[in-house]
């Protein structure tokens, strides 16, 4: 009896081992390989919101000409500045025909014509400008750069004229196919009636005939912390060293990329080593490539707009020169409609990055993230007509004014930071200086910034 129940056992064992054989050869697990770069090893970990290109690219001013030497001035943001904008978006511009710039009369245009003039103040490349504006293909347009566009109503023939001119100052490129009409310009220029009136000085740059009202405004803010920089900008922050520099400043590295902390300005650089690939360095693929950086490693605080494209090899001798151009790019940052400008005193208010062929090699920016909301306003007047003139004379540098624009100066508090009011003086070999001047001070107690910003150099 023993034995037939030891051999039913082994029976049954025998069956199970069998079953478990079948379930383990046809159910095994997949275990391909999966291949992992570098760069998947950790996911940045952005701080900031995303911005596409085409959000970045407008004009610095827009100036509406009304006729009888009547201008009005419109910066970024405001209601009629958008407006305007978004109807000149959404026309087509074609046919396109190259002429020297002397051609025309432009004083007298504009002096006698309603009509509207973007100043972008740097060379923005057609193709980039594309992206914001639907030009048709022009194969030798298509190859500038531009850094005004004007438009005017010519009564004479009953038509608008649109004139795109190139940055180096030679050329204009006549849109002699653009979809807009004489009535569409007109009705364009009347958002400026009810608007400041400006005039203009040494036919270069344009100053209000009253004062300039602005509200002072007091912010508080927090700060991207270090890890969440260093998670966004190595592949793996725990590979990281850290070096202490003696001016208190803080460098994260992993041999290859480094990461400079200034905490007393909440200013940060970063520079890649790693060698460049192989091509031709282009300003439009460029600001893709920036835009892109900054999206995947720590986003964008603020609001944004393309100032400069500075070609940092100027003018290229050889074949070698041309592949190894760098371009810097630099990002002005905006409180409503104002730029908010650096000083010597705390470095905040816009984003540089450095490519060389396509690749960041080294970016700057600040850690400061504003809140959206004013926690103390003021309204403060600019001086503007004679005693804003005078005051500029005074200085003298007048000559070699290009741009006066309004612009707020960061001060750094504690546990805030204070927007003031000022001028921003553009000079000809692109240095800045910041003007404290307001009405119900007159132009004795004024006081002036000599600090140029790092958004013109």
């Amino acid at each position: 009896m023993m034995e037939r129940v030891k051999s039913w056992l082994l029976a049954v064992l025998v069956v199970l081992s069998l079953v478990q054989s079948f379930f383990l050869s046809y159910s095994m697990p997949k275990f391909d390989a999966v291949e992992r770069s570098s760069s998947q090893y950790i996911k940045p970990n952005p701080s900031g919101p995303d911005e596409k290109v085409e959000n970045l690219i407008y004009p610095e001013q827009m100036i509406l000409h009304l006729g009888s030497n009547e201008h009005a001035v419109l910066y970024p943001n405001m209601t009629f500045f958008n407006i305007v904008m978004k109807r000149l978006e959404g026309r087509s511009y074609d046919g396109f025909q190259a002429k020297p710039v002397h051609v025309m009369d432009w004083k007298k245009i504009r002096e006698e014509r309603e009509g509207i003039e973007l100043r972008y103040n740097t060379a923005i490349p057609v193709k980039l400008l594309k992206k914001v504006l639907p030009i048709q293909e022009s194969s030798s347009f298509d190859s500038e750069s531009v850094s005004r566009i004007w438009l005017y109503a010519a009564d004479e023939t009953n038509e608008a004229r649109v004139f795109f001119f190139t940055a180096d100052g030679d050329k204009i490129y006549e849109s002699t196919g653009a979809d807009l009409t004489v009535q569409d310009v007109r009705q364009h220029v009347e958002f400026g009636r009810t608007w400041n009136r400006y005039q203009l000085v040494n036919d270069t740059f344009y100053v209000p005939v009253d004062p300039y009202e602005m509200v002072n405004v007091t912010l508080p803010y927090t700060l991207y912390t270090p890890e969440q920089m260093q998670s966004s900008l190595f592949f793996d922050p725990t590979l990281t060293k850290i070096i202490q520099e003696t001016d208190g400043s803080r460098i994260y590295t992993d041999g290859k990329r480094g990461l400079q902390i200034h905490s007393d300005q909440h200013w940060v650089t970063y520079s890649d080593a790693t060698a460049p690939g192989e091509g031709r360095s282009d300003p439009t693929s460029d600001v893709s490539t920036a835009v892109s950086f900054m999206n995947q490693r720590g986003g964008w605080n603020g609001s944004y707009r393309l100032a400069n494209i500075v070609d940092n090899t100027r003018t290229p001798s050889d074949v070698n020169s041309i592949l190894n151009k760098q371009n810097t790019l630099i990002f002005q940052q905006y409180w409503g409609s104002y730029p908010i400008v650096s000083t010597s005193s705390f470095q905040f208010g816009y984003l540089q990055v450095m490519l060389q062929q396509g690749m960041v090699t080294n970016f700057e920016r600040s850690l400061v993230q504003l809140s959206s909301h004013g926690i103390d306003k003021e309204l403060r007047s600019l001086a503007g007509g004679k005693t804003l003139i005078d005051a500029l004379k005074g200085m003298n540098r007048v000559a070699d004014i290009v741009e006066l624009n309004p612009a707020y100066e960061p001060v750094l508090k504690k546990d805030k930071i204070e927007l003031v009011p000022v001028w921003q003086i553009t000079y000809r070999d692109g240095t800045t200086e910041l003007l404290r001047l307001y009405a119900e001070q007159g132009s004795d107690t004024a006081a002036a910034g000599t600090g140029a910003t790092h958004a013109q150099e």
